[in-house]
């Protein structure tokens, strides 16, 4: 369709004609003509230019719309971090059920469970002991593998997502708010209030031996101890002791062997985080059996390879075993027993899922590892004497199983029982004399150098309970059940902040 314009300019002869009979000048129609020509051409050209202004209108605001549906569309930023991380939760070494005492089924392997009843506790064994099995009905292959996986939390102020073990927040993903838009709900940090005197104790200690270590290039980064104590723990005596020497023990230690537990955490400010890396659960015997002496028991020590400088580590372990060791000759103990007993690959005693590059020393290296703590300890004037159990057998202290110290997580106590002949108790200390041999070497008495009488701590003997930091048991527990690990860094992290937590 022409537009009325081009109508005009496509007929001068029908105007002429017109104005003929008007009597008007053709030259003059001509003129109005031409202008009218010229006038519809501007027209023309400004309805072009409109429409094309229109139409660039048009595609911007198109073009707006869709970019803006884009962005909608497209999912927000992770604010944590920029790394591509493995968000499948590691797995941890379960116990082989076929008897075998350091049999594992190790992460990842296959392994066989018998069909239970609903509710029922399902006892696994290895693919290598099922294989010996004769009866192999009913049983049904499993893996070992967590089939748990970081969640991806969204803020609910920014939308900005987050790795949960980046996130530090530990409580329903529909209530997260993160730590930039509420950096007050989050703390990183110990706080000063959670101290103690052993706990100061301790770290004054350590810090000023890793000040006084240190080279000129290498950062000081704050050691932090937190320790927790229960003067009235215990056991009772007939759950330690062999069934034959029952009464014989109970008429020493009594229905119960009591003691104290204190446990001891160590952490390292790394990245504005307080990160746990070493870890004492003790037991403190004192004069049990009314004979007048006492004496401690280191029953687990646990690490995870992360502090810093690392060429320190090793110096800072034993530092801090000599640090308890002089609280304790401080609060008027004098003796302690020690074994170096090396876990089984993959077991953890604290610290769920170490890193894949801290394995397990060997016996003889712990055993040596253990030496040098007590050398440098008789070196610096805390202990005054050592003796393996084979030295002290020469000694001829022990004659009957009643002369070996009894205490929870001991060497001795399960021995005893392997070997009890209840028709022939008088045949135990015979029977048991092949781990002599075998045990002569892992195990040390230890004689503490006394203090004066004005520089013992009666104040570091005070009640600090915990639950679930007391209990090496509760506490690893407690790693499983959240999937707290410590094999990556931020895994890490994100376990000490759950711990911090809790204390």
């Amino acid at each position: 369709m022409l537009s009325p314009a081009i109508d005009v300019l496509a007929s001068p002869e029908k105007k002429l004609n017109q104005s003929s009979r008007t009597g008007r000048s053709p030259k003059i129609q001509k003129k109005k003509t031409l202008s009218t020509i010229e006038h519809s051409e501007q027209e023309i050209m400004l309805c072009g230019t409109e429409n094309q202004e229109r139409k660039q209108k048009n595609r911007r605001h198109t073009q707006d719309s869709q970019s803006s549906g884009k962005a909608k569309k497209s999912k927000p930023a992770f604010m944590c971090c920029s790394e591509s991380v493995d968000l499948s939760f590691s797995s941890s070494n379960l116990i082989c059920n076929s008897g075998k005492e350091d049999c594992r089924i190790r992460p990842e392997n296959h392994f066989w469970v018998p069909q239970t009843q609903n509710g029922e506790v399902q006892k696994g064994v290895c693919e290598a002991c099922f294989d010996g099995m004769k009866d192999k009905e009913g049983w049904r292959k499993k893996k070992n593998t967590n089939k748990k996986k970081e969640e991806i939390f969204t803020c609910q102020r920014c939308s900005g997502l987050w790795h949960q073990c980046c996130s530090f927040f530990y409580g329903e993903p529909k209530k997260f708010v993160c730590r930039i838009c509420a950096p007050e709900s989050y703390k990183l940090v110990l706080d000063a209030s959670g101290s103690s005197p052993d706990s100061n104790f301790i770290e004054e200690r350590v810090n000023a031996f890793l000040e006084n270590a240190l080279e000129r290039n290498q950062e000081f980064q704050k050691i932090s101890v937190r320790a927790y104590y229960n003067p009235e723990d215990g056991v009772k005596t007939e759950e330690l002791v062999p069934l034959s020497w029952k009464r014989k023990f109970i008429r020493k230690y009594g229905k119960m062997i009591k003691f104290a537990s204190r446990a001891i955490h160590v952490f390292q400010q790394q990245d504005g985080v307080d990160q746990i890396f070493f870890s004492i659960f003790a037991s403190e015997y004192r004069d049990p059996v009314g004979d007048g002496k006492s004496w401690v028991v280191i029953d687990c020590l646990d690490s995870v390879k992360i502090f810093q400088p690392t060429s320190l580590r090793t110096q800072i372990y034993q530092e801090l075993i000599l640090s308890y060791f002089h609280l304790a000759r401080s609060m008027g103990f004098l003796d302690s027993y020690l074994w170096a007993d090396p876990p089984v690959q993959g077991d953890d005693y604290v610290f769920n899922v170490k890193p894949a590059n801290q394995l397990p020393p060997t016996p003889l290296i712990l055993e040596n590892w253990y030496l040098q703590v007590m050398e440098k300890g008789k070196s610096e004037g805390i202990i005054k004497e050592f003796r393996s159990f084979e030295k002290e057998k020469e000694l001829k202290k022990y004659k009957k199983p009643t002369d070996v110290p009894m205490f929870q997580k001991s060497l001795w106590p399960p021995l005893m029982c392997g070997y009890d002949n209840v028709r022939k108790p008088q045949k135990l200390w015979k029977s048991i004399s092949v781990e002599w041999d075998g045990h002569g070497s892992d195990n040390w008495f230890i004689e503490f150098n006394e203090v004066e009488q004005d520089e013992q701590l009666e104040g570091m003997i005070q009640e600090r309970f915990h639950p679930i930091l007391l209990s090496k048991e509760e506490l690893l527990y407690r790693c499983l059940e959240n999937n707290w690990q410590f094999n990556y860094p931020r895994r890490a992290k994100f376990a000490s902040v759950g711990l911090i937590n809790l204390m």
